[in-house]
């Protein structure tokens, strides 16, 4: 049996607070390497002000750092700061094999220090900072546009760009992210290690009586009902699935979409459905709690995947398809990577209203349900290509050959 290892996690989220996908991959993955009896200490951003500075979960010790919010430039410096300062003390407690660099300020923190050119390092890259930023102008105070936007975008580029240069190994979600590492930052396939996301098809599985689930949420039986959950901003594409909806209810009249998510557009895309004359075909639902998402899924006749750029996994997409929830998602991102093995005809043609309105007309009418939309076949595909039991053996393999790695570089060197 291989000797466990110390890894020192750190991130720009904390994984005691799961408000999306990367809380959740997070989570998942520091606590099943624990479970594999690995010694796994995270540093994360503290999500609250009332949340302890330190604690252990399930095994694995997480340490919180602080995040002045006041403006842009003092976030990007204390976070960059006290990531550090938490990281460096958590290493003079105890050393580590290997440091797991999740986002850029607290990757820029740890591998500024000295500590990066004697422990090997592998940086997650999820999606661009930069333009993630560019994304969101105007979502929240922090995210804006003219000069500051622009000092903050530069700002981003040199910060991301110095992680990506000096960690050793580069874990990227799909071959999309691969692409754009080599397009926004020139590194190649050779510093790249493609692990995807996963789910817990446990948690994440087909309801036994999907009538019954629909029940219990309060959801209506015997109509078609299409569920989305995103993130409320622009690049998720949300006002054209609205404005499909408008188009295929022409046809399909009795058509509901659920819409989870939380986000500083909802005003903007509920004045939409109503200027469409769709108030009873959308329904808002908000932050949906962990422990109801996995009914939303399985209560759907379908997933909709509208998004219009950025789309670096999509981990909804793999959950969705854990519950048999067949998923349709516009052609973007690493979303045909995941759906078009399974069955092409659950891509869109465009990211356009008209072609999410077409794709949806043929999936309802039943043209998309011969192979991978039926349940069975969603439910197996996930399975057997994300299930995080896999997805965290091959990220340990990671592991053991980076510190492999760093064991023969003395020797190499010695024998010039």
């Amino acid at each position: 049996m291989s000797a466990p290892l110390r890894i020192l996690v750190v991130s720009d989220t904390s994984p005691i607070s799961v408000e999306g996908g990367a809380e959740r991959a997070l989570w998942e993955e520091v606590s099943r390497l624990s479970r594999a009896g690995h010694q796994i200490r995270v540093v994360g951003r503290s999500p609250a002000e009332d949340v302890p500075e330190a604690l252990t979960r399930q095994g694995v010790r997480i340490r919180h750092f602080h995040a002045d919010r006041r403006s842009m430039l003092r976030f990007l410096r204390s976070s960059i700061l006290d990531a550090g300062r938490v990281a460096a003390s958590e290493l003079a407690r105890a050393d580590a094999d290997l440091l797991h660099l999740y986002q850029p300020l607290s990757g820029y923190a740890v591998l500024r220090s000295t500590a990066r050119r004697r422990i090997p390092s592998l940086y997650t890259f999820l999606s661009p900072a930069p333009l993630e930023y560019r994304s969101r102008t105007g979502m929240t105070r922090h995210h804006r546009g003219g000069v500051a936007g622009s000092v903050g975008m530069a700002l981003l580029w040199l910060i991301e760009g110095t992680c990506l240069r000096r960690a050793t190994r580069i874990r990227v979600l799909s071959d999309f992210s691969a692409a754009l590492l080599w397009k926004l930052y020139r590194i190649p396939e050779d510093r790249i290690v493609k692990i995807p996301g996963g789910v817990d098809t446990e948690r994440f599985r087909p309801a036994a009586d999907r009538a019954a689930v629909r029940e219990a949420l309060g959801l209506p039986a015997g109509v078609p009902l299409l569920l989305t959950v995103r993130n409320l901003e622009a690049r998720m594409g949300l006002d054209s699935l609205i404005r499909a909806l408008s188009i295929l209810r022409r046809q399909v009249p009795d058509l509901l979409l659920v819409l989870g998510g939380a986000g500083s557009l909802r005003d903007d895309l509920e004045s939409l459905v109503a200027a469409l004359d769709l108030k009873d075909h959308v329904r808002f639902l908000g932050f949906i709690p962990e422990a109801e998402l996995p009914l939303y899924y399985q209560a759907a006749d379908a997933f909709v995947l509208p998004t219009r750029e950025l789309e670096g996994f999509g981990l909804v997409t793999v959950e969705a398809l854990a519950c048999g929830t067949p998923v349709l998602g516009t052609p973007v991102g690493a979303t045909p990577e995941i759906l078009r093995p399974l069955d092409p005809a659950l891509l869109f043609g465009a990211a356009t209203p008209e072609a999410i309105a077409d794709g949806l007309r043929r999936f309802l009418d039943g043209d998309g349900r011969a192979a991978g939309a039926r349940p069975e076949a969603c439910r197996a595909y996930a399975t057997a290509h994300y299930a995080w039991g896999g997805v965290v053996a091959r990220l340990e393999t990671a592991f053991r050959q980076l510190v492999e790695l760093y064991a023969e570089r003395p020797r190499r060197d010695e024998t010039g």
